[in-house]
């Protein structure tokens, strides 16, 4: 029922303060000089998978009659899902060390939507 999609809802959200955590030291890594490879970029898509789950399973909630706190919440959701997207875009031929400057401000910001996602759910 309802609540074991609002406990599947909050399990996404720690989730995604995990990988965010992970990516913030990812990032720094790679701005110093350290490949970020492969396994980096699959870190970043599955930020993005687990934020666009979460966000799914958000509005089930919503469309089932659950309201967060502020209706901000959804605005910030889609933020938070264009944000590593967005950096990505503007890599493209950059040099490693740009990118990661580009992901760790992605990775940054993002931290701070999931605070105010948290704050305002």
């Amino acid at each position: 029922g309802m609540t074991s999609l609002d406990g599947i809802h909050r399990l996404l959200a720690y989730g995604a303060i995990a990988i965010t955590v992970i990516g913030i030291g990812w990032s720094l890594l790679v701005l110093a000089g350290r490949e970020g490879g492969p396994a980096f970029e699959r870190l970043q898509a599955a930020a993005v998978s687990v934020l666009v789950v979460g966000t799914a399973s958000g509005l089930v909630l919503l469309a089932a009659g659950a309201r967060p706190a502020e209706g901000l919440h959804v605005l910030y959701a889609f933020i938070a899902i264009a944000l590593i997207p967005l950096a990505r875009s503007f890599i493209g031929r950059a040099n490693a060390r740009i990118a990661g400057a580009l992901l760790f401000a992605a990775f940054i910001v993002l931290g701070g939507v999931i605070y105010r996602l948290f704050t305002t759910g």
